[in-house]
């Protein structure tokens, strides 16, 4: 029993947390105008814009889309309310001009785009935008020639919110005077309040497209005219798309560190957000902390039923829930069990993730939101305990099994979830983990991880109602991942199952859950060449990372500091372990090899191999060979994470042919012998 005065304490606390959780008459309103409906006050954003589109580079340098992509960028921004600045086909002189003019009307308090479509090139990790006449003959001569990304940035510091998109990531046709290097644009940081488009993920390059339009300003057109969307939800789509329509070949990216919401189309005369202000000395959320701070190491089943009661919505729900639960259990008989408990921790290896026991149960999975492809919600029955991961796999325990780290985030700590890794890869993690450890290790099905995540509740993001409690995603990750566990665990103990990154599951990809299994197995029929990942990341807004959402991406796609893993194994019974690859039937590519691509934009290039498929260019890039059909003697070239080359290899072992990702054609002939 709590003490008589603790006790008073305490109802006085509940108490206050009921009035904090009341409305309240003292509401401040932001007033968001539509450009559809203008406020016409003095509280509507003045939109400004410029927009610039080159085409007509000399020579093997033009391009087919840019012109018309600016002027229908243009003429859609004036439709939503943008005062616009055009131009097409500019040298550099017109180019810093429209810069200064358009930073003349760049003022406190607007919302101001960018958009550039065109030649843009990377060097020595800055950006630049290419004029029609740039005479670039070298490196040392872009910045004289060319217009800096960070001018264009500096005209944009004043402005409330700033949007800047870069279709600008063509295939560089100045690379034969360069020594080597990054093809596309490098990654920008964001400044605050600014979001930064890539037409495809820094590093990377995009083709120009076959009709009027580019591929990526086609869908970011689509995207611009759905009223009521959030500029990171136009992104996703516009994402979503282009990897869809380019086959994986194209990755548009964003980094972001806005600080509000912005509608390209605000349907209404006004969006209002209204932000209660208690009237009193605290706030709710310093009473519900002294609340939690006050029960949190209590012993008394009732005192967190009453939290639960009391806040049904509350920050420390996930917790309460757990707590309850141990304490629930605490007071039942011990039974033998051949498995571990519901709730054990499981660590089967120094190196391994650390598993909680999860136990059968039944729940509904899916939701009805358009953007879920969640319907019909069905009930699902899980027949059988297994493990799953208390936390998202991490760089560290990543690299204890695989010896490298493909992150985007590589630099930030072994505790940060690995990311930029495909479904084929996240299953050769698995194998491996399953020989080090002799258990059966695999990704979890898709109706596993949504009870996982519901974890017996009905919320909205996996462990509460409150997205800011459980996730990590755009408006709070500051544009990157962050390390696993920073936010609190749902109600089985699980970590980041809302947000941070997306983690691929079992199953091939069905856009409804028409026929999907009931049992909680894995659906493998339907289109098995995508697969299905869930939780939603950092990059993505609140839609995308609620217990029902689920999202395509193909399974060979290495989502960039997006795409990771949870894994999972059995519990009741062994399985057989998955049996590696017979890398004897590799063929011997080891030497060295020279490159040729049919393409101006591309010089030949020695590449030598090593036994292990390990390679290095003679640029100085490294790469990496992987054997892919041993029946067809096909085999693949990895380099800056892209998988840019199939090929098949000749039976005398002395010439390989193929294509690369953009469909040119590729040869190799081997120096020496066999």
């Amino acid at each position: 029993m709590f003490p008589r005065g603790f006790a008073l304490a305490l109802s006085c606390l509940f108490a206050l947390a009921a009035f904090a959780a009341e409305p309240v008459r003292n509401l401040t309103v932001e007033k968001l105008c539509g450009a559809v409906s203008p406020c016409g006050t003095a509280l509507a954003e003045r939109r400004v814009a410029l927009v610039i589109g080159n085409a007509a580079y000399p020579g093997a340098g033009a391009l087919k889309n840019p012109a018309n992509d600016a002027r229908d960028i243009a003429a859609r921004l004036k439709r939503l309310g943008f005062e616009v600045i055009v131009r097409t086909d500019v040298r550099q002189k017109e180019m810093l001009r429209s810069l200064t003019e358009f930073g003349d009307k760049v003022q406190a308090g607007t919302e101001a785009l960018f958009f550039y479509a065109g030649h843009g090139m990377q060097v020595r990790g800055k950006n630049y935008l290419i004029p029609i006449d740039a005479e670039i003959r070298g490196e040392s001569s872009v910045s004289s020639e060319a217009v800096d990304v960070d001018q264009l940035l500096d005209k944009l510091a004043p402005a409330r919110l700033s949007l800047v998109i870069l279709d600008a990531c063509r295939n560089n046709p100045f690379e034969r005077r360069f020594r080597g290097g990054g093809q596309g644009l490098a990654q920008i940081n964001a400044p605050t309040g600014t979001l930064i488009a890539y037409a495809t993920a820094p590093g990377k390059v995009a083709a120009d497209g076959d009709g009027r339009n580019g591929l990526y300003t086609a869908e970011l057109l689509a995207a611009m005219d759905v009223p009521d969307i959030r500029i990171e939800d136009v992104f996703k789509r516009v994402r979503a798309n282009v990897v869809r329509k380019s086959n994986e070949a194209q990755t548009p990216w964003e980094s972001s560190s806005l600080t509000g919401d912005f509608y390209f189309n605000a349907s209404g005369a006004q969006i209002a957000q209204l932000t209660p202000q208690l009237a009193g000395a605290r706030t709710a959320a310093q009473i519900e902390d002294e609340l939690w701070d006050a029960i949190k190491n209590s012993e008394k089943v009732g005192v967190f039923e009453e939290y639960i009661r009391q806040y049904a919505n509350g920050r420390y729900l996930a917790q309460a829930y757990v707590k309850l639960a141990g304490l629930r259990d605490a007071t039942r008989p011990a039974t033998p069990a051949t498995t571990p408990a519901a709730g054990q921790m499981i660590k089967d290896c120094a190196e391994c993730p650390d598993m909680v026991a999860l136990p059968p149960g039944s729940f509904q999975m899916g939701g009805n939101s358009y953007k879920d492809w969640g319907k019909p919600v069905h009930d699902v029955t899980i027949s059988r305990a297994f493990a799953l991961g208390k936390t998202e796999v991490t760089q560290g325990q990543w690299m204890a099994i695989m010896g490298s780290n493909p992150s985007g985030f590589k630099d930030y700590g072994d505790d940060f979830p690995v990311e930029t890794i495909s479904w084929h890869e996240a299953k050769e993690f698995l194998r491996k983990l399953s020989v080090r450890t002799g258990k059966a290790y695999r990704l979890p099905s898709e109706a596993e991880w949504e009870y996982a995540c519901r974890a017996g509740r009905g919320h909205e993001y996996c462990g509460s109602q409150s997205i800011e409690a459980v996730a990590w995603y755009t408006k709070n990750a500051g544009g990157a991942a962050h390390a696993v566990a920073g936010k609190q665990p749902n109600a089985f103990g699980l970590y980041d199952m809302s947000g941070n990154v997306l983690e691929w599951v079992e199953d091939c990809w069905n856009d409804s859950y028409n026929g999907a299994p009931a049992d909680g197995s894995a659906w493998k029929s339907g289109d098995c060449s995508n697969r299905v990942l869930r939780g939603g990341s950092w990059n993505d807004g609140q839609e995308f990372v609620r217990s029902a959402a689920r999202t395509i991406y193909p399974s060979t796609s290495r989502v960039f500091g997006i795409s990771g893993l949870r894994v999972a194994r059995e519990l009741s019974e062994r399985k057989e372990i998955e049996p590696a690859p017979h890398l004897s039937q590799s063929p011997d590519i080891s030497g060295s090899w020279h490159w040729s691509v049919r393409s101006f934009l591309v010089p030949d290039r020695t590449n030598t191999v090593n036994a292990d498929g390990t390679c290095l260019l003679n640029t100085g890039t490294t790469c990496i060979w992987t054997w892919e059909d041993a029946g067809k003697r096909k085999i693949a070239f990895r380099f800056s994470d892209t998988w840019t080359h199939v090929m098949t290899l000749a039976e005398d072992g002395r010439s390989m042919t193929g294509k690369d990702d953009w469909g040119t054609a590729v040869t190799a002939k081997r120096a020496g012998g066999k």
